[in-house]
């Protein structure tokens, strides 16, 4: 219960902060603070996986058709959901750099209407603005193209926590990973609230999305589905497992423990380190999938997006995708559970 409502409470909290109109100071010390946050983060996934007996144990016999099966299921989910933002939900036209080109335009019209009217002066003014409001989107343009660094420091961090806690962390000393892991996460949560709560545009943008975020949900779900039954024909897994596991969308822990109480332990290994392996290649392949589309980050993170995926993702995709991630990833959250005995019954 405390998991389900501690993103709730923590970006409530910041939403309130940010919305005290803080100095840019505060602000920046909050994006170094989150920065700092999400390395620690990245580290204790990384060790996670490093630490875990279970996944080292079977890493040499199903670890390959694991890890196909995983980029299936990714591949499947940015598929889908990039047709559905092609189609139904074209999440660039509602991001906020498309707001500021639409007031920019508005701005352009205005002052060619004054020009029209035959004023010199508002004429010249109109050239002048018009020369700094394209010094300005071009600027905006190349800060664009630039790579933030911290989507490089990700997945190193991730790979070191990794191999750092499996050659130096003895494995009765493991449990304090579950406490690094929860506190970063609610440093995170904090500062996430406090950015949103800066962005005076994200309840705009929730509005025009409205219920349009269900085509994601359904495009990550459905993609994992049929990602997963495509590995089977490469694989050899039955597909059952291939798509059970697939369909869990990176919520290990519920996925591993159905598929080991219907179909026995073999299952519950695939089921476990297929979606441990999600938020591992999601994080490694987040500046690639955020060349791709707008969706595709959010799409890779599946589940996760509720909790350990909800800021790397939001680095990629911005502050008004960033609630839209957190939705998304609650709601598979929710859904994942219910949806994962049906499927056992259906291909058992």
């Amino acid at each position: 219960m405390l998991a389900t409502i501690m993103p709730f409470l923590c970006m409530g909290a910041g939403l309130f902060i940010g919305s005290r109109r803080l100095s840019e100071k505060t602000y920046k010390a909050v994006d170094w603070i989150t920065n700092l946050s999400l390395i620690v983060l990245m580290v204790t996934i990384g060790g996670n996986v490093g630490t875990n007996e279970e996944v080292i144990a079977e890493i040499g016999t199903v670890g390959l058709n694991c890890l196909i099966t995983c980029l299936s299921a990714i591949i499947g989910s940015v598929a889908f959901c990039l047709i559905a933002e092609k189609t139904v939900i074209p999440l660039r036209n509602y991001s906020q750099s498309q707001i500021d080109d639409n007031v920019e335009k508005s701005m352009l019209e205005k002052i060619q209407e004054e020009t029209a009217a035959g004023a010199a002066a508002a004429e010249r003014e109109a050239e002048q603005e018009i020369g700094e409001l394209k010094i300005e989107t071009e600027a905006a343009a190349a800060e664009k193209k630039g790579i933030d660094p911290i989507l490089i420091l990700i997945p190193v961090s991730v790979l070191s926590g990794a191999f750092g806690c499996y050659f130096f962390l003895p494995q009765d000393q493991a449990f304090v990973l579950n406490y690094t892991l929860w506190g970063s996460l609610v440093v995170l949560y904090l500062s996430v609230g406090i950015g949103m709560g800066r962005n005076k545009g994200i309840l705009a943008y929730l509005r025009r999305l409205g219920f349009r975020i269900i085509y994601l949900i359904l495009g990550i779900y459905l993609g994992s589905i049929a990602g997963g039954a495509i590995s089977a024909a490469f694989t050899g897994m039955p597909l059952s497992y291939a798509v059970i596991a697939a369909s869990g969308s990176g919520y290990y822990s519920v996925t591993g423990a159905t598929m080991l109480s219907v179909f026995g332990a073999e299952a519950g290994v695939y089921g476990f380190m297929i979606n441990v392996f999600r938020d591992f290649f999601t994080v490694i392949l987040l500046p690639v999938l955020g060349k791709i589309s707008c969706s595709a980050p959010i799409a890779s993170g599946g589940a996760g997006n509720m909790d350990s995926m909800l800021v790397p993702v939001t680095k990629v995709v911005g502050r008004e995708l960033g609630v839209v991630t957190l939705i998304v990833g609650v709601v598979l959250t929710f859904t994942v559970p219910l949806m994962l005995p049906v499927l056992c019954s259906l291909l058992g």
